[in-house]
């Protein structure tokens, strides 16, 4: 199902709002509710893009983590060991 512009600037105010809920309050103590109040979104929207907190924590982390094996890359090449080729 490809997303429509729309649903991406949500999914992007989403992401964004977490990072500073997450870093302000931790991930625990962030509840759903902080969540769709600050983004302004349903919690049929929000599910419709990430499910659940948890889908919004592994969205960041699979972020973090491009961007930092792509810089790696970019500085190694092909001299990096295979267990970073297979992420």
């Amino acid at each position: 199902m490809a997303v429509r512009s729309d649903g991406l600037q949500t999914e992007k105010r989403i992401l964004q709002a977490c990072v500073r809920l997450f870093l302000e309050n931790g991930y625990r103590r962030t509840i759903m509710l902080q969540i769709f109040k600050e983004v302004q979104v349903s919690s049929g929207s929000f599910q419709n893009l990430f499910r659940s907190k948890d889908g919004v924590l592994l969205e960041l982390v699979n972020f973090m983590f491009e961007n930092q094996f792509g810089m790696a890359r970019s500085v190694a090449g092909a001299a990096l060991p295979p267990a970073c080729h297979a992420l």
